[in-house]
Formats: C-alpha cells, sequence, structure tokens
C-alpha cells in the first residue's frame, strides 16, 4: 500500500503516527538542552540519564520511520485471481 493509499484508508492512525513522531523530534531536543553535562549522578538531568533517555528517543524514532517505509512499499500486492 502506498503512503497516498494509507493516508486514504487510515487517515486517523497515519497522521497519529506522523504527530507522535513530531512530538518525539521536540522531546529529543528539549532532553538534550536540558541535560546537565557535568552531573555524573544517576538521578535527575544528567549526563548519563539524558544519553540514555535519547537513545530510547532514537530508538522511537527509527520505528516510526520503518513505519512510514512501509507504508510507501507497494510489494507484497495481492495477486490477481485466477492465477496466470
Amino acid at each position: 500500500m502506498g503512503l497516498r493509499t494509507a493516508l486514504r484508508q487510515t487517515r486517523w492512525i497515519t497522521i497519529g503516527a506522523l504527530a507522535v513522531a513530531i512530538w518525539t523530534v521536540v522531546v529529543w531536543f528539549d532532553v538534550l538542552e536540558l541535560m546537565e553535562w557535568t552531573a555524573m549522578d544517576y538521578v535527575g538531568r544528567s549526563a548519563i540519564s539524558g544519553v540514555v533517555g535519547l537513545i530510547v528517543l532514537g530508538a522511537l524514532i527509527v520505528l516510526l520511520v520503518a513505519l512510514f517505509g512501509e507504508l510507501g512499499e507497494e510489494e507484497p500486492a495481492p495477486e490477481s485471481w485466477p492465477p496466470t
């Protein structure tokens, strides 16, 4: 199914996934800005917990990119019936 077909058939799911992707990128930059690079504690806004948060957000972004990549694929398409 192409991305245009996915938007036409499941508009709310596609728009919701796009909204989650935009929100994730905004939160990514917010976490990056709020990290205290000099603090080496494991609790609070330290560099270690910030990097772990960025890794988790990065994994979510990768999954959403893969989702939109699959929406753009044309194959596997349904076979015509009866087979020739």
